[in-house]
């Protein structure tokens, strides 16, 4: 595992903080009074909440003191992104399997946890790990994730998914890196415009994917980010003082109809292009739900790092959209394997 560039989690915290964090309403009753309970006190619920933050912060803490208050002051987990690789090669499940023991070890050993689970020959990886903000409070500081990877065998060898985040991209590419040491010729795909610097190309990209996913009518387009990179030193060379004084890199549009603006048009005429767009689509056989979803290329220079969110889903009921309800599991799942596949052919037929 790729060693850790941060210090040890936090091991102590003055009376201050101990009194700040828990006259916050994060801390609920309950668990003040789990605090009081440990060193055999019993405290009423007619106590201000003030007077018994002053009394605790007064006494000696430990480690459980702290991780108790953390629990309940630490960023709270939000859904990821999602993002996938297609290993392509002749792979024996069991050479999937040692690599992910392997990586189990490797991520025990630097402090986290680690659960694979078999499927046939299809395997994931549960991980438990922990991020460090010291920009944050102390007791903010600790975020504990949940991470999955999935390994999902095809006709061509595994399809690898999992958060887009630093971690979880580091440990997939790790395993990745083991079952190539036992592998010759594994051909690693993503979805990736970086051979196509043509910024008209790009923005195509986008609007074939919206309109292009079978099964699926686009409804609206809501948010469009166009970007124009930075000049190099060359392109400096060949600019006017005029041109070099400014640059606007990123533009947000926002609002209905995105897509259909002229100033859309006006952007992407030239040397802006589209890397992020959210939109709404219709499922056009069965119940008729409508999908919240939002792809987007982290590197917006390169166009790499491509990944998806679906953000929400309106069930179609009695002939129109209802509440709006966070996705099931099986609807990212298959909601990831069609805008997948679809960029997959777009990006294959944009480069031919």
């Amino acid at each position: 595992m790729k060693k850790k560039t941060y210090g040890p989690a936090l091991y102590f915290a003055s009376d201050k903080n101990i009194f700040d964090a828990l006259i916050q309403h994060k801390v609920d009753a309950p668990t003040l009074a789990s605090l009081f309970e440990r060193r055999n006190t019993i405290v009423s619920k007619k106590t201000p909440r003030d007077e018994l933050a002053e009394y605790f912060s007064r006494l000696t803490h430990d480690y459980y003191d702290h991780r108790t208050i953390s629990q309940k002051l630490g960023s709270p987990p939000r859904r990821e992104r999602t993002t996938s690789m297609d290993l392509v090669g002749k792979i024996d499940p069991e050479n999937m399997r040692l690599a992910l023991e392997e990586i189990k070890k490797d991520i025990s050993a630097g402090g986290d946890t680690a659960h694979i689970s078999r499927n046939g020959n299809n395997f994931s990886i549960l991980i438990q790990y922990s991020l460090i903000d010291y920009k944050k409070t102390e007791f903010s500081q600790v975020q504990i994730k949940d991470g999955v990877i999935e390994f999902i065998q095809t006709t061509e060898g595994y399809l690898i998914r999992n958060a887009q985040n630093e971690f979880m991209n580091t440990v997939r590419d790790e395993v990745v890196a083991k079952v190539d040491k036992e592998i010759e010729g594994l051909e690693k795909v993503t979805v990736s415009l970086y051979e196509i610097i043509d910024p008209k190309l790009r923005t195509k990209f986008f609007i074939d994917l919206i309109n292009g996913l079978e099964g699926f009518s686009r409804r609206d387009v809501s948010d469009v980010y166009v970007h124009k990179p930075k000049p190099t030193k060359s392109d400096h060379l060949e600019l006017t003082s005029d041109d070099d004084e400014t640059h606007i890199e990123k533009v947000l549009l926002k609002g209905n109809g995105v897509t259909r603006s002229a100033l859309l048009i006006e952007l992407t005429s030239d040397e802006y292009y589209i890397v992020k767009i959210g939109w709404t689509m219709q499922r056009t056989l069965g119940n008729g739900d409508i999908y919240d979803i939002e792809v987007l290329f982290a590197d917006p220079v390169n166009c790499t790092g491509f990944s998806i969110l679906l953000k929400g889903v309106y069930p179609y009921v009695d002939g129109k959209p209802g509440k709006r309800r966070p996705p099931l599991k099986s609807e990212i799942d298959e909601i990831s394997r069609i805008v997948e596949t679809t960029a997959r052919s777009l990006m294959a037929s944009l480069k031919a």
